[in-house]
């Protein structure tokens, strides 16, 4: 038990460094990555799939101030690893699209005033991005090899479900399952395929389903990588969180009663 609040405030000061420790560790993590801006917006791809899988989020406005804090966040990590404000910019209009449609496709978001402060509308004061999406993503595979970045981080949104202008266009699905598929191909001419030789010496029996094998690229496994990384952090630092507020609670009593002898 500690003797006096100078050494309460110790404690707390310990634990505040262990947690910016953890946090300083899994962003450098992060950052070594291929592709920065995905690095930087891998929080957020994972708040995609969470928010598609909750059953409910009780405050609708909690969430929102949430997920714009992130917004902030990554613009900020893109600005520290020199990302291009053009880029930028464009980066956060199609992940604001991108997480509005996750929280207004669930049945809680749905019934929500999500459409009323999105993000969206919040950030570039828009109500509606599911069009551009398509268009910017036009406009930057006319230049693959200036806009890569982009097109994969727009590729791991369309993975992740946005369907943006072609969900009300479902009976023709098969539509935006050739922009994804074409953009896929495109990513794999720029990024290179990957050598499926394991030595160049090496001969061993063929057989035709050998041959059918399909190796997914090291780079589509490195941007899911950074995504599950992203994903383990925000649970640790939760659970480190909550321990500390339980160890901080057991010394509270000491702490007052030391004010109390003093005053």
């Amino acid at each position: 038990m500690f003797t006096s609040p100078h050494d309460a405030n110790l404690f707390e000061g310990l634990q505040e460094r262990l947690i910016n420790n953890t946090r300083q560790v899994a962003e450098k993590r992060v950052s070594i990555h291929v592709n920065p801006l995905v690095a930087a917006a891998s929080e957020l791809l994972a708040q995609v799939s969470r928010l598609s899988a909750a059953e409910d989020f009780g405050d609708i406005a909690l969430l929102n101030v949430q997920l714009s804090d992130q917004i902030k966040l990554f613009e900020a990590e893109g600005r520290r690893n020199a990302i291009e404000n053009d880029q930028l910019l464009a980066a956060r209009y199609v992940l604001c699209t991108v997480v509005d449609e996750a929280v207004l496709n669930t049945p809680w978001g749905s019934k929500s005033d999500w459409s009323k402060i999105s993000l969206l509308s919040r950030f570039h004061k828009e109500t509606f991005g599911g069009e551009k999406f398509f268009q910017l993503l036009e406009k930057l595979s006319a230049s693959p090899f200036k806009h890569l970045p982009m097109l994969e981080l727009m590729y791991l949104c369309l993975a992740l479900g946005f369907e943006g202008k072609y969900r009300s266009h479902r009976l023709n699905g098969h539509e935006l399952e050739d922009i994804r598929d074409s953009l896929y191909r495109q990513i794999r001419h720029v990024r290179g395929d990957v050598s499926r030789t394991l030595s160049p010496r090496w001969q061993g029996a063929q057989s035709r389903a050998s041959e059918r094998l399909r190796v997914v690229p090291v780079w589509l496994v490195v941007l899911f990588t950074v995504i599950s990384l992203a994903v383990l952090y925000c649970g640790f630092t939760w659970v480190l969180g909550e321990q500390r507020e339980v160890v901080l609670k057991s010394y509270q009593p000491a702490y007052l009663a030391a004010l109390e002898l003093r005053s």
